[in-house]
């Protein structure tokens, strides 16, 4: 029985409750007007942020014929080695990863925009540096999966009018320096060689000189090994002094075609326009990282619930004091 009761009692209660809410509705519909408001004032305040998106895919293989055959020239190159042939481009795009990493291209590139010289032309030297390295958060690079191709730039900034030239100023930058890069280890690999060559005929030099000196203390002027028992153990002296020293000024008179035409090549190379990764600036992707539409739906259901929560609460306080006259 007072089970029944009871149930019939919270029955009521909540009846009443929703009497009191409905008999109330032009209050809290004030209220959530207000929350609304409040919240799109609120939306209006926060900057336009967005995140724009770019793709960076590996280039033809084939766009690197001339570089792989310049590189196979020299014995000692930094960038290709026997067998990656066909694995240029992958090579190229993991350089141009390594060379965006850095950040200068993009710190670089910022000065250059509006918002910058707007908030920090005046500042110093020193404090221009702290303020360009905070905007590298802004700056992401989705590096390839294992089964992927292709890279990803993510770049957050509230101006779409300025986000193709910082990107596209960004990447070509940053192939610049990684084209400088490339030939400039194509140069260093030639010097070497040519170092080695060199050296190797310093020392080879000297060794005949000695040999032709010994072979004229004892009189030998021409060959005096065998055909038949030529072998690395008959001392070098016994070819005779005559054959030592035409060897020795055909050293002398060496020009290196061989580095001077590897030389050549890389001048053409040079000057040839390599597409070293494949992007295309106008499929930037921009997405609006500011969500209005929740923002104004979380307002309208803040006030809704505040909204009653004042009403009932604002009965309650009514009804204690009635209550304490009463008494």
């Amino acid at each position: 029985m007072n089970r029944k009761s009871s149930s019939h009692d919270d029955e009521i209660d909540l009846i009443y409750l929703i009497k009191i809410i409905l008999n109330s509705k032009i209050k809290i519909f004030i209220i959530t007007i207000i929350s609304f408001l409040i919240g799109l004032g609120y939306s209006h305040k926060i900057p336009n942020n967005y995140l724009n998106s770019l793709i960076i895919n590996k280039t033809d293989n084939s766009k690197f014929n001339k570089l792989v055959y310049v590189a196979s020239m020299l014995e000692r190159n930094q960038i290709i080695q026997v067998g990656q042939e066909n694995q240029v481009n992958k090579i190229m795009l993991d350089r141009f990863i390594s060379e965006l990493k850095d950040s200068k291209e993009f710190i670089l590139n910022l000065r250059n925009t509006k918002k910058f010289k707007k908030n920090y032309s005046k500042l110093s030297i020193r404090d221009q540096e702290k303020e360009l390295f905070k905007y590298i958060k802004f700056f992401k690079i989705v590096e390839p999966t294992k089964n992927q191709d292709y890279l990803i730039i993510n770049f957050k900034w509230n101006n779409t009018d300025e986000v193709s030239n910082i990107l596209e100023d960004t990447i070509n930058l940053t192939l610049k320096n990684l084209e400088n890069s490339i030939y400039k280890l194509l140069e260093q690999s030639l010097e070497f060689e040519k170092k080695i060559n060199l050296n190797a005929d310093r020392l080879r030099l000297d060794y005949l000189a000695e040999q032709s000196s010994i072979a004229r203390e004892l009189g030998i002027i021409d060959n005096q090994i065998d055909s038949v028992n030529l072998s690395q153990s008959n001392p070098y002296y016994l070819r005779g002094y005559k054959a030592i020293d035409k060897e020795i000024e055909l050293i002398k008179n060496r020009d290196y075609k061989k580095f001077k035409f590897i030389k050549q090549e890389l001048d053409f190379l040079k000057k040839e326009k390599i597409n070293w990764i494949n992007y295309n600036i106008n499929l930037i992707e921009t997405k609006l990282l500011k969500d209005t539409k929740s923002i104004i739906l979380n307002s309208i259901m803040a006030g809704l619930i505040f909204g009653v929560f004042f009403v009932l609460l604002s009965y309650a306080i009514q009804s204690h004091k009635v209550l304490i006259k009463t008494k």
